[in-house]
């Protein structure tokens, strides 16, 4: 049985430990690979929907996790997109949950979710590889990684219409959103600007990959020696939202179409923010809640660092810290070995998931305006130019 595949996966702890090839094992044949994004990302963002795209990505990955259950499913988030795997035995469902999420992404956005489940093995039959290893960002909250270049395969098939699955019909109800949250303001930069960051190894380079990851690893740690203070989820930004303009995305997504349902949820939500602001404020526990628990645990289960084939990584810099960074990817893609994309914002954007709250919760950072996405198309661009 591989069913257990990424639960018995011995995990690492130091982030910089990612480009070590024992800690990861190949994807089993019998899984499948969930690969979804918005279409037409790059107007929505024109358009000022950049976190609404973010939600909608981080509601594909919660109905997964939640038809899923207590089985461990490594997953990672890409800004305007997800990725998941999947034993074969949750394919229908996945297939039920993606459906219902597809509708109401649109009927709350009005995006296109594009979906794809494809067979590990096809991959594998195209000459791809997918190695998958965990990293604990917490006390038992885990982050998964992928290395090779299977997703990248899977991506290239759903944009081409080759894996996209015809959705219409499986659409049964109200998609299982529990969990998902987006309660939390834009995130402000302490250090003068907030860094979306993807680095890709080329293909002609790829045989020095995990060399090459290490050698950029060490060198972006030299820039930026405290991940405390790089990392934009922080204590002394982290500002719960009470505008009903932005807690409203959340609703759309989790209410009912009822505008008394809508309301009812957006008050509930409201209170919720204020015990929490007030837990937050004081330090102590109120109505069960523990704020500077959860708040310590929140920084810790933040994932603005991963890597999914592709370094990628948010940075509370300084200027200099930039300029520097930039000179030193630069020399690196000149030199043939690899591709990357940087973009600037004055603000990070924080969407969670919460299982539970003690503990169980994780929190996808991405810078704002355009974040990983728009570092993306950059990315791309220099593929095309080398």
């Amino acid at each position: 049985m591989t069913d257990s595949f990424y639960e018995n996966l011995k995990g690492f702890t130091q982030f910089a430990e990612l480009s070590k090839p024992g800690h990861y094992q190949p994807a089993p044949g019998d899984w499948f690979v969930v690969v979804t994004d918005i279409e037409n990302s790059t107007s929505a963002i024109d358009s000022g929907k950049y976190k609404e795209i973010n939600l909608s990505g981080a509601a594909a990955i919660m109905s997964v996790l939640n038809i899923t259950g207590k089985m461990a499913i490594p997953y990672t988030f890409g800004g305007d997109g997800a990725t998941m795997l999947i034993p074969a035995g949750h394919v229908e469902k996945t297939l039920e949950a993606l459906a219902a999420v597809q509708s109401k992404v649109h009927s709350a956005f009005d995006l296109t979710l594009r979906a794809g489940v494809i067979g590990v093995q096809a991959l594998y039959d195209e000459g791809a590889s997918l190695q998958v290893g965990k990293f604990f960002l917490g006390v038992g909250v885990s982050q998964a990684m992928f290395q090779g270049n299977a997703l990248s395969l899977a991506e290239r098939w759903l944009k081409k219409g080759h894996a996209n699955v015809q959705l219409a019909g499986k659409h049964q109800g109200e998609p299982d959103l529990q969990g998902l949250e987006c309660r939390w303001e834009p995130i402000q930069n302490r250090n003068g600007k907030i860094v979306s960051l993807l680095v890709k190894v080329t293909p002609a380079y790829e045989e020095h990959a995990w060399e090459t990851y290490a050698e950029c690893l060490k060198a972006i740690e030299a820039i930026y020696p405290e991940h405390a203070k790089s990392c934009p989820s922080n204590a002394l930004t982290l500002r719960l939202s009470f505008s009903p303009k932005m807690l409203y995305r959340e609703v759309c997504l989790r209410a009912g179409h009822a505008w008394y349902s809508k309301l009812t949820y957006l008050l509930e939500i409201m209170t919720q923010n204020l015990i929490g602001a007030i837990s937050f404020a004081t330090g102590r526990k109120l109505l069960g809640f523990d704020g500077k628990q959860y708040k310590q645990e929140l920084i810790s289960n933040s994932d603005s660092r991963k890597f999914d084939e592709t370094l990628r990584m948010v940075l509370d810099s300084t200027q200099e810290q930039h300029d520097t960074l930039r000179v030193i990817l630069q020399k690196r893609h000149e030199a043939g070995q690899i591709v990357y994309g940087m973009h600037e914002s004055p603000q990070a954007l924080m969407t969670c998931l919460v299982f539970s709250a003690a503990g169980n919760h994780v929190h996808l950072v991405d810078g704002a305006d355009g974040g990983y996405a728009l570092a993306a198309k950059q990315m791309k661009q220099q593929s095309a130019g080398s």
